[in-house]
């Protein structure tokens, strides 16, 4: 499979990265971990996740409160929104690849 990201999935991670670089190097880089881990796992196996009311794939992280909306394709996954879990639940499910 063959990952894309929607332009503005950089931001909404680095929003994220920066909340948590404010609290610790050590709680950072655990974010990042978890987010390699979860990205690693939709690339092994995306359709081995949840469907969200919205339609899309949603793969939660296990530490953090946020999930990562995807959508597949016949051999792409175009990743839409990282969003944190409190986020009103339609904020980002417009965006298009």
């Amino acid at each position: 499979m063959h990952l894309i990201s929607h332009p503005k999935l950089a931001e909404d991670i680095r929003d994220a990265a920066m909340h948590y670089a404010e609290i610790s190097e050590r709680v950072l880089s655990a974010f990042w971990d978890e987010l390699e881990a979860v990205i690693a796992s939709i690339e092994r196996n995306p359709r081995s996740h949840h469907y969200d009311p919205c339609g899309l794939r949603r793969a939660n992280l296990r530490r953090f409160p946020y999930h990562l909306l995807y959508e597949v394709g016949d051999d792409i996954v175009f990743m839409v929104v990282f969003r944190h879990d409190k986020k009103h639940p339609s904020f980002g499910t417009k965006r298009k690849m």
